[in-house]
């Protein structure tokens, strides 16, 4: 059992504007097994917008918490031997001592990449799992926009809800999340060009049937001004302003909301964790098949977490963020 764990730690409160250095790497002396532990030796780290909202309550020396895939080796658990693999809320570190009971244990699929399980089949392939089958449900041929759409959530809408016969298109921040988005098949609009609510309308002339939120904001606010009466929208994210950590108001036309029988949504993943294991047998099934891809920003190390992070929540990063740490 290794003795020291590196980890990445704020160098300042959480609640400042966020810039590389302001996070850093260092060691921790690791505590020994208490029973009902175990050592996870972490190999991938997901990095996700909702995490800004949280590290603003964390201070400088603290280490943040992510979604992880690791292995145990080491383990006081008699119901998790030494070699099983698990995923779970973990702090962004190599080694993590942690209880079991906040671990789920799985057999990893060698069709399937690891990295995926806390991709494709983590938090953000579940979100837009949920997000389309339970909150939008689209049908054939019906138009659904979908925001934040090269992120790991967005791009696993557009093509969950393509499977049902609808038509998608994606909203995008610059032309190199355009181009990942076509390497899977999807179109989208880049919401930088002012010219972009025209080609929405020429793409939908009879206006959108629903739409998956991602972004917040006044991005959000000219998508509801195209829905068709009895539209749809899944409130999933907030990531307008997640830089500075603080989420503006959303600023649409209300009595639009009203004359239109609209529905807006929020929904967690979490709401529907008791259909957490088949969800992930389908998605699963459907990565198998070849049916289902996400782009991964795949990061080499913790050394690289706190870049990669900042360069996310600007809006810079390009496909799923997830960091590597190496076997």
């Amino acid at each position: 059992m290794p003795a020291i764990a590196r980890e990445v730690r704020l160098t300042r409160p959480g609640d400042l504007p966020l810039t590389d250095d302001a996070f850093t790497t260092a060691e921790r002396v690791l505590s020994p097994l208490a029973p009902g532990q175990v050592l996870v030796r972490v190999r991938h780290l997901s990095l996700d917008p909702y995490q800004r909202i949280r590290i603003r309550s964390l201070t400088a020396g603290d280490t943040p918490p992510a979604g992880a895939v690791g292995q145990i080796v080491a383990s006081r658990e008699p119901a998790l031997a030494e070699g099983t693999w698990v995923t779970g809320e973990l702090d962004w570190a190599d080694h993590v001592v942690v209880d079991a009971g906040r671990l789920t244990a799985f057999e990893p699929d060698s069709a399937i990449p690891l990295h995926h399980y806390v991709g494709l089949l983590g938090l953000s392939g579940l979100t837009a799992y949920f997000g389309v089958t339970r909150v939008l449900r689209p049908r054939e041929g019906e138009h659904l926009v979908v925001s934040g759409a090269s992120g790991g959530v967005g791009q696993v809408a557009l093509q969950i809800a393509r499977r049902s016969g609808a038509r998608v298109l994606g909203l995008v921040g610059s032309d190199r999340k355009r181009d990942a988005l076509a390497d899977l098949g999807l179109s989208a609009l880049d919401h930088h060009d002012e010219e972009w609510p025209a080609q929405l309308a020429a793409w939908a002339p009879d206006g959108v049937d629903g739409y998956f939120d991602n972004v917040w904001g006044s991005t959000s606010a000219r998508v509801v001004e195209q829905l068709r009466p009895r539209g749809r929208i899944a409130l999933c994210g907030q990531m307008t302003g997640l830089a500075a950590g603080r989420v503006p108001p959303l600023d649409i036309d209300w009595y639009l909301m009203l004359t239109r029988s609209l529905t807006l949504q929020g929904f967690r993943t979490i709401d529907y964790l008791d259909s957490y294991s088949d969800a992930r047998a389908e998605l699963a099934q459907w990565v198998r098949s070849g049916d289902l891809h996400q782009a991964v920003n795949l990061v080499a190390g913790l050394d690289a977490a706190g870049t990669a992070f900042v360069a996310l929540v600007g809006g810079t990063a390009v496909g799923k963020t997830i960091v590597d740490i190496g076997a």
